[in-house]
């Protein structure tokens, strides 16, 4: 039986505007795209590294220059991949392991010539109806970009700045439909996150994302008991923390394969949270077509999808992802993730 070969590139993919969060402004970002192959048959995955977590697509090259030339031997079910990855002398670099197993996982689907979400066991590839990111700019330049996207029926609005209300306001100038808010840690204090959330609370938002630290657990324990809308947790959750602790600081958890580094326990983490009273949102990092056909898979369980970073993209290196009329994600037919390599 012939063996697995393996290699990676790093793509820089060029967003269509430059695009601004709470810390900071991005043009681009450099994805490390994954091969594997065997039996004439290749598997594709995707490194989405964020600096907010401290990787690099240097990093991600490393670990893969540092993987085991018989890594994928003997392997037969995606359970144990992470187990093994994590046993090797390596950092942790949570996006490479989920690129990792997502190319085995496409490879494992495509030598059974079905698509995974069958394979998995669910009924329908049809998903959540998808958000559209909004990142932070002059009112003036986010009412033009709301505008633009006007087929969308779901924004999420980045905020964190001086004048989040002014934003808003602007954007309720010209759209009525549902937003969800994104803070990304940029309310600092417990009174800040108040007197916003309570603004918020009468602008048609469904939920607020991450309005505080990571740091501050305690006061979002708090918070939540005051909150009159849903509060989900970003960069709160990794995947290593207590997800009780979590759930008495949020609502809602937005699992994200480049944080968590698997979809196995993405899934796994998906049925703790709901046992908890969690609700569940799948959300992505600035990826390509493959890495948000991973997220539309687990997100076939969720409540919410955040998954429209291949469309916020002008070079996306894979096609076979759908948004249908109503910006639901749909997975495609064709085996494994059912994407096409493009490069």
């Amino acid at each position: 039986m012939s063996s697995f070969d393996f290699s990676w590139k790093i793509i820089p993919l060029k967003l269509k505007e430059v695009f601004t969060i709470a810390r900071g402004s991005k043009s681009e970002v450099h994805n490390v795209f994954f091969t594997i192959r065997k039996d004439g048959i290749t598997g594709y995955g995707e490194a989405g590294p964020n600096a907010r977590y401290e990787e690099t697509a240097e990093d991600v090259s490393q670990f893969f220059e540092s993987l085991p030339k018989d890594f994928f031997k003997e392997l037969t079910h995606i359970s144990e991949i992470l187990p093994k990855l994590e046993k090797l002398d390596l950092p942790k670099i949570y996006s490479a392991m989920a690129a990792v197993e997502m190319a085995w996982l496409d490879w494992w689907g495509k030598s059974r010539g079905k698509p995974l979400w069958k394979l998995w066991g669910y009924d329908s590839p049809v998903g959540p109806i998808t958000s559209y990111t909004i990142g932070i700019d002059t009112p003036e330049r986010m009412q033009k970009k709301i505008e633009a996207a006007g087929q969308y029926p779901i924004y999420k609005i980045k905020l964190g700045t001086d004048n989040d209300r002014e934003i808003i306001k602007a954007i309720r100038e010209v759209t009525d439909k549902p937003l969800r808010v994104d803070a990304n840690e940029g309310w600092k204090s417990l009174k800040q996150a108040k007197s916003e959330i309570e603004f918020l609370s009468t602008q048609n938002v469904e939920l607020i994302e991450q309005p505080m630290p990571s740091s501050e657990l305690e006061k979002m324990q708090e918070l939540k008991k005051w909150s009159p809308l849903p509060l989900a947790a970003d960069e709160s959750f990794t995947g290593t923390e207590d997800l009780e602790a979590i759930a008495q600081a949020f609502d809602v958890i937005n699992i994200k394969l480049m944080k968590i580094g698997s979809l196995h326990k993405a899934r796994q983490t998906i049925t703790q949270a709901k046992k908890l009273g969690l609700d569940i949102m799948i959300g992505c990092m600035i990826e390509s077509s493959l890495a948000n056909a991973a997220g539309a898979l687990v997100g076939l369980e969720a409540k919410y999808v955040d998954l429209d970073g291949h469309l916020l993209i002008s070079n996306d290196v894979f096609t076979g992802l759908s948004v249908d009329e109503a910006s639901r994600i749909i997975l495609s037919d064709e085996p494994g993730f059912g994407v096409h390599y493009e490069w």
